[in-house]
């Protein structure tokens, strides 16, 4: 892997979270505007995102997409079984559905997608769309669904407009279909605000976060090297006994190392949940990848070799 491309990505990123904090601090933006800006990345950011990952149509057959899509789904419902077994072993309690989210989900879409391009390049990239729908359906409804802590499921809520984007981006790869060009350009454009209007967003939480907060959260210490360092390699051991090609490992891995998604501000913005902490998390997800997901690799590569 290019490590400087992938180190760049993370930078670019770190950089849009401070033009939010200094925006903040300006006072050009405020903490208050966090929702609005919230509903405007939920409704027409991810789903510009969606829609325009697969509007250039699609090479695969469709059975080649339903096994991608089918072994996409099952990685996923992996992941959300080891968060919750994660929060379980570490005895969390303290904002538990937060850290459950967190333990499962990854900024797939706002990081995930363009790490994955340029490190692995642009012939995985079809791979890497079909992940993101799968990924979108659970967390767009399990993952809202945790955050909103309640025990009934609504069906109103789950056909969000990313779920639909999501339902829709399948039907689009089956049929091979392609977006008249003014369209595509439109949704490319929508979709374009996603990545840095969430990291804004991050910025403008951030105001008022003290760092002696992190170092007395024991929890989010541990959450750092769980989630970035041992969740992988574990993700790594199950498609390593189920002999899964090299390619998918490595998008899979890379994908399942990136930091929490920008979504969990949102959520605990929109769902009254921890917010500071949700803050806090994603920044440093979004500093420490820049060495753990090297570390992860590295060990892969040692692991490989045996």
């Amino acid at each position: 892997m290019d490590l400087s491309v992938l180190i760049t990505q993370m930078l670019i990123l770190f950089l849009l979270i401070l033009c939010g904090y200094a925006a903040a601090r300006g006072h050009v933006l405020k903490k208050e505007d966090v929702p609005v800006l919230s509903k405007v990345v939920l409704n027409l950011g991810i789903p510009g995102v969606v829609l325009s990952s697969v509007g250039e149509g699609c090479a695969l057959s469709a059975s080649e997409i339903f096994l991608c899509l089918a072994g996409f789904l099952a990685f996923t419902v992996f992941c959300a079984l080891l968060g919750k077994i994660t929060v379980k072993l570490l005895k969390i309690q303290a904002d538990k559905r937060l850290y459950e989210f967190m333990y499962t989900f990854s900024n797939v879409g706002f990081m995930g997608l363009p790490v994955v391009q340029a490190v692995l390049g642009e012939e995985v990239m079809i791979y890497a769309m079909l992940f993101l729908i799968p990924n979108n359906l659970v967390l767009f409804s399990y993952g809202e669904y945790l955050m909103r802590d309640t025990r009934g499921f609504s069906l109103r809520s789950f056909f969000s407009p990313p779920i639909v984007a999501s339902l829709l981006a399948v039907g689009i790869c089956l049929l091979n279909l392609r977006f008249p060009y003014p369209i595509a350009k439109v949704i490319s454009y929508v979709g374009g605000i996603t990545t840095p209007l969430a990291m804004i967003i991050i910025g403008i939480t951030l105001l008022g976060v003290q760092g002696k907060e992190i170092i007395k959260n024991k929890d989010l210490l541990v959450f750092l090297v769980v989630k970035m360092l041992v969740l992988p390699l574990v993700g790594y051991g199950l498609l390593y006994v189920l002999s899964v090609p090299e390619v998918m490992v490595h998008i899979l891995i890379l994908l399942m190392a990136m930091p929490i998604p920008a979504n969990t501000i949102i959520y605990a913005s929109l769902y009254k949940k921890n917010v500071s902490l949700a803050s806090q998390t994603s920044v440093l997800t979004s500093l420490v990848c820049i060495v753990t997901i090297p570390m992860v690799f590295f060990v892969i590569s040692l692991l490989s070799s045996f």
